[in-house]
């Protein structure tokens, strides 16, 4: 499933997430009308912020107000077959930063074993990766360790989801079609702070992923400014996000190369269908088949164990038997059995042997006696083949 679409959203949502108005009420290179901001400078001092339209000098997807004066930067960037919407502002004092997009974040399609794709399998595209949908606070959470982890006593305040962004989404979806409304978003807003040149910085990362069938996806935004001044920077890349405007004519391209790569899609995947149901219906008949001839087999093999193993049996019998009476006559004694059923040892040599059961006292004798003492019982000899 080609995923360009993700992307476009992404940017339309991610950066517009309090952008009420329609393109037509709005126009595409009007003038924006910014609300003022105030933030303190490098001095202490109050000053206004000023805003300025720029647009994409790539392909004319979008526009978006920033700050001023401030070192300024936009453009689409493809990674794969997806776009986003990337540009950074730096303050003139180069302590205050707004950012969106990050075309460093690799592509993920989701493992599907069946036809090889593994995690951790290389296409060769360093911008492309198989890996499972992780979750968005877990997700964000990382970029923001890795991207500023390493600055002086850097730690996470906060990883929250923004449900208002999400909604959004899930609006959007709702009128692209039955395919896109089955995806997936999560959000995650971090809230970070450091130390840098003995000054305390404070971030904030907004990141949305979008989860579909076969692929997911990433954008976010976000600013690091001092931390005197976080809430004037909230206010700030609020109103950089209600500036955003995509080029309705470039969003109409993608769409329909987006509509074309998935109906493409569905066709590819509708004759792979009738393939596997084919193919499934073969091996199900050939395992069928395989099945019957096994069992019978196992059946023949069966009667040949138990055949076999009743002669093992048998024999080991006789052994286990002939080495007891080797053993006896070595030590001389002789296995005697009672009219109770029970079996005994008793010293050789004589035709009739007499047992107290209760005492275990034994005597033998070559003639049988006329009256059997109080309490014995006469045992006779027994084989350990009669046992």
């Amino acid at each position: 499933m080609k995923t360009n679409h993700y992307i476009l959203v992404a940017g339309i949502i991610l950066l517009s997430s309090c952008d009420t108005s329609t393109e037509s009420e709005k126009g595409y290179f009007g003038n924006n009308d910014f609300k003022e901001i105030t933030m303190n400078n490098t001095n202490g001092r109050a000053e206004k912020i000023e805003f300025v339209t720029l647009t994409d000098p790539k392909e004319n997807a979008f526009s978006i107000g920033l700050p001023k004066g401030w070192n300024n930067m936009v453009g689409l960037e493809r990674v794969g077959d997806e776009t986003r919407n990337c540009g950074v502002s730096v303050s003139p004092d180069n302590k205050s930063r707004i950012f969106f997009g990050d075309p460093s974040i690799p592509c993920f399609t989701k493992p599907i074993p069946q036809i090889g794709l593994h995690e951790g399998y290389n296409s060769g595209n360093p911008m492309s990766q198989v890996r499972s949908f992780v979750p968005a606070e877990k997700f964000y959470g990382e970029y923001v360790s890795n991207a500023f982890g390493r600055n002086k006593n850097f730690k996470i305040i906060s990883v929250n989801p923004d449900r208002a962004v999400e909604q959004k989404y899930r609006q959007t979806f709702e009128g692209l079609g039955a395919g896109a409304a089955q995806m997936g978003v999560q959000s995650a807003a971090v809230i970070f702070e450091y130390t840098m040149n003995n000054e305390q910085f404070r971030g904030k990362v907004l990141g949305v992923s979008v989860d579909g069938p076969t692929k997911w996806n990433t954008d976010l935004n976000g600013f690091t400014a001092p931390a005197s001044q976080f809430e004037a920077m909230e206010e700030i890349i609020k109103t950089v996000s209600e500036s955003f405007k995509t080029n309705p004519q470039w969003r109409q391209q993608q769409n329909q190369a987006f509509a074309a790569q998935m109906q493409n899609q569905r066709n590819q995947s509708n004759a792979q269908m009738q393939q596997m149901t084919s193919a499934h219906n073969q091996r199900m008949s050939d395992m069928n088949n395989n099945w019957n001839a096994h069992q019978q087999n196992m059946s023949n093999l069966q009667q040949s164990y138990d055949q076999h193993n009743q002669s093992w049996n048998n024999q080991q019998d006789n052994w286990n038997n002939q080495r007891q009476r080797n053993i006896d006559g070595i030590r001389e004694e002789q296995l005697v059995r009672g009219n109770n059923g029970q079996y005994g040892k008793v010293e050789s040599g004589y035709n009739n042997y007499y047992v107290n059961p209760n005492t275990n006292q034994y005597f033998g004798t070559n003639s049988e006696l006329q009256t059997v003492p109080e309490n014995y019982q006469q045992w006779e000899q027994a084989d350990y083949g009669d046992e």
